[in-house]
């Protein structure tokens, strides 16, 4: 399993950060590699449970990825955990947290995941975690955008 972390300064309040993270329908919007959320349930206390479709691009391979994962947002401490309940993917858990820092909000994201495709071989999946590391940057670098509208 790899471990991916990404982490951004937003010049803007944490609380409106953490809200517009927690509208994970508006993410295709902003990237690129992600086709589509749906939400599917939202128990008003936190718990959700979406569906996001997306597109991976590693080298010469596109392949289309979708899964399912339940998510806990916290906002007390302005944290979420989310894991995989189905998917394409074998492995997939982390969690969001949003800090005051700096006059700002500093936002941390941290996503273990294994694709569990067992004919990619070490290059691929170091290319792999290349694309999760970069989609991770591209989505906290989006969500300042997101903050903003």
């Amino acid at each position: 399993m790899t471990e991916i972390v990404s982490e951004r300064q937003i010049a803007l309040d944490p609380q409106v950060v953490y809200s517009a993270a927690k509208r994970v329908e508006r993410f295709p919007d902003v990237l690129t590699s992600l086709d589509k959320v749906t939400m599917l349930e939202d128990d008003g206390a936190g718990n959700t449970v979406s569906r996001w479709e997306g597109t991976i691009h590693v080298g010469p391979l596109v392949r289309k990825v979708t899964w399912t994962e339940r998510d806990y947002w916290d906002d007390a401490t302005r944290c979420c955990t989310f894991k995989l309940i189905n998917g394409d993917m074998k492995e997939y858990s982390g969690e969001w947290t949003f800090a005051a820092a700096n006059g700002g909000c500093a936002v941390r994201l941290r996503v273990d995941f294994e694709l569990g495709i067992p004919m990619l071989g070490p290059l691929i999946n170091r290319m792999v975690d290349q694309v999760m590391q970069q989609t991770c940057d591209e989505l906290l670098e989006a969500l300042e955008k997101l903050a903003t509208t």
